[in-house]
């Protein structure tokens, strides 16, 4: 039980520096890790992590808007279409098999991993309140709709989009990433938290586990304001190779799921 514990919290810890760091909401390194050492099934992993999400980037936007480096101009406009298909998908994905989106989402990931390896210095600027809605308003589209069904939270998504078509500078895409998640898995875990299932455990609603939603925030929070300072130190160059890995590992990871579905 201790040691279980003290793996749910480097779990915690990994997720605060990812977060933080690279604007991803941790799903990627919590959704396998409560399958394998807890009695989870994957509905229950998917929950769980986007309940921690919403506590994770709800503490990391504190601290980052200390700093101003959040774009707030773009946030609703995301946050609002990356909700609601959040929740759509969320519901979806514990009656309905995902086949036909899982094909439509690995052509655009496959783009924007391309497309992130390929960002250039001079592409890293804000076009702001300028630009058209119509881009934010897909970008949310296309996080919230991944974000229900594998539980990543959408900053996986959003972040290297945001850095692709310009909409923030590369110290701006984690903290803006990390405001928009918050919305997001909300909305996605309140879809999971309404499913009408009991576990017959304690902590739980829907299919969260909320203690242990809990020993992972905790987690995070230790090491949070340690990944908000590192955040300006992270070059393009190794923010867009990792973030356009990551592209590429979820392209990977929903073949699977759509061939184990």
């Amino acid at each position: 039980m201790i040691l279980t514990c003290f793996i749910i919290l480097l779990t915690g810890i990994s997720v605060g520096l990812v977060s933080t760091i690279f604007g991803i909401g941790g799903g990627i390194i919590m959704v396998p890790l409560l399958s394998l050492i807890l009695p989870f099934s994957h509905l229950e992993a998917i929950a769980t992590s986007l309940a921690t999400i919403v506590l994770v980037a709800g503490f990391n936007t504190f601290n980052f808007s200390k700093q101003n480096v959040i774009v707030w101009n773009i946030v609703p406009w995301i946050a609002v279409t990356s909700s609601f298909f959040a929740f759509i998908s969320a519901r979806l994905s514990t009656v309905l098999p995902e086949n036909i989106l899982v094909i439509i989402f690995l052509l655009f990931l496959f783009y924007f991993a391309i497309r992130t390896f390929l960002i250039s210095k001079a592409e890293e600027h804000s076009v702001g309140v300028s630009h058209s809605r119509l881009l934010p308003l897909g970008i949310g589209t296309i996080s919230g709709l991944i974000s229900g069904v594998t539980g990543i939270g959408g900053g996986g998504i959003t972040t290297p989009m945001t850095l692709v078509t310009g909409l923030v500078k590369n110290v701006q895409a984690a903290p803006t990433s990390n405001a928009i998640m918050i919305f997001t898995a909300f909305f996605a875990s309140l879809s999971f938290a309404f499913c009408s299932i009991n576990l017959h455990q304690p902590y739980t609603i829907g299919y969260i586990h909320l203690d242990t939603a809990i020993l992972l925030f905790l987690g995070s929070a230790l090491v949070s304001r340690i990944g908000v300072s590192l955040n300006h130190k992270i070059p393009l160059f190794w923010r867009k190779t990792f973030l356009g890995m990551l592209l590429l590992f979820i392209c990977v990871r929903l073949i699977l799921l759509m061939i184990n579905s």
